[in-house]
């Protein structure tokens, strides 16, 4: 299951949840860790840090 949110997402939130089942956790991992690196290869992933006193675009985050 692969969920991405969308919008404002605060400090620390949750953007992206995968979760995966496997008979062995090492297969676990490696399957969650495949997805993650395909999902930051395929989907257009950018990000605005805001601080105090201005913003800026951050690509491939």
């Amino acid at each position: 299951m692969v969920e991405h949110r969308t919008g404002v997402v605060e400090v620390r939130g949750v953007s992206v949840l995968v979760a995966v089942s496997s008979a062995h956790r090492g297969a676990a991992f490696d399957s969650a860790r495949y997805i993650i690196d395909e999902l930051k290869k395929r989907a257009p992933i950018w990000k605005k840090e805001h601080w105090p006193g201005g913003a800026e675009w951050v690509e491939g985050a």
